[in-house]
């Protein structure tokens, strides 16, 4: 455990609150305020509650980019690009999942455009629309004659 020392002044102990960086940063200096017991200054609590908010405020930008970027094996997918069948359902108004998985499978959404994911059990694929042939369209071109 640190030596603490009990004459550390004010200005001393703010200058160690912003100087934390890291988590034992932190309790190096959460030791130092136990160790002076009684009311903590003003000026240090400001620095203190500062320094706090701008920890919080970097923890949840880090959040963020986890919960909407995956990283795997050195390649980011930003998951607004890279959607799950599911939720390129909802985005593009297909109405069930299995129009989406039957793309994949017949080559209408191109393979570089899906991405496996077997550590994860997932699928993703890229969020761009795709305009498949409707059957009316398939329809009417098997009945053109054969351009020559």
């Amino acid at each position: 455990m640190n030596t603490i020392p009990s004459n550390m002044s004010n200005e001393d102990l703010i200058k160690q609150i912003e100087a934390i960086d890291t988590a034992e940063d932190m309790a190096r200096v959460a030791d130092l305020i136990r160790a002076e017991p009684g009311r903590m200054a003003p000026e240090v609590q400001t620095a203190l509650l500062g320094k706090l908010e701008e920890s919080t405020a970097r923890r949840q930008a880090a959040r963020h980019e986890v919960i909407n970027t995956l990283n795997l094996h050195g390649i980011s997918y930003p998951l607004k690009e890279w959607l799950t069948p599911a939720n390129y359902a909802i985005a593009f108004g297909i109405e069930n999942v299995a129009t989406v998985t039957n793309w994949i499978s017949r080559g209408v959404i191109p393979a570089d455009h899906v991405k496996e994911i077997p550590e994860l059990g997932l699928r993703l694929v890229k969020a761009v629309q795709y305009n498949p042939r409707t059957y009316k369209e398939r329809a009417k071109g098997a009945s053109d004659p054969p351009k020559r």
